[in-house]
């Protein structure tokens, strides 16, 4: 016989479930650039991280990377004036006084299931186009 506890756990799980609920997944941000590290000079495919099974490679063509990839997992690029990862920032010099611009960091969003890895760069290292969606 099913008692009270059970039937009230069964309902519960499977409203839960019905609800469209999802559990959050755990954000990881990495500074790309430091993972690269000189091989930003070699042009070509250069591991820089591994994301839960899969390894990522970052593709850099004449100082830039134009992508990253990880094996089975879906790769998307983002951009934000937030620091989420230790990067330097760029300061100019206007009317002899220091100023820091507005300095957008461009980042390739790596998911899966699990996780959401982000590798982040500035802009002297990336290619800038219309592509960089807003970080969500």
């Amino acid at each position: 016989m099913i008692n009270r506890r059970i039937a009230l756990g069964i309902i519960g799980a499977s409203t839960f479930g019905a609800s469209g609920v999802a559990m959050a997944k755990e954000k990881r941000h990495f500074n790309g650039k430091a993972f690269l590290g000189d091989k930003i000079k070699q042009n070509g495919k250069h591991k820089i991280h591994k994301a839960g099974n899969a390894d990522v490679f970052a593709e850099v063509s004449n100082g830039k990377v134009v992508s990253v990839s990880a094996a089975g997992m879906q790769v998307k690029k983002v951009k934000t004036t937030q620091k989420l990862a230790e990067t330097s920032p760029k300061l100019i010099l206007a009317s002899m006084q220091l100023a820091q611009a507005e300095v957008y960091y461009y980042g390739y969003w790596v998911y899966d299931p699990v996780f959401d890895y982000y590798y982040w760069f500035t802009s002297d290292v990336v290619i800038v186009d219309a592509s960089w969606a807003p970080y969500p």
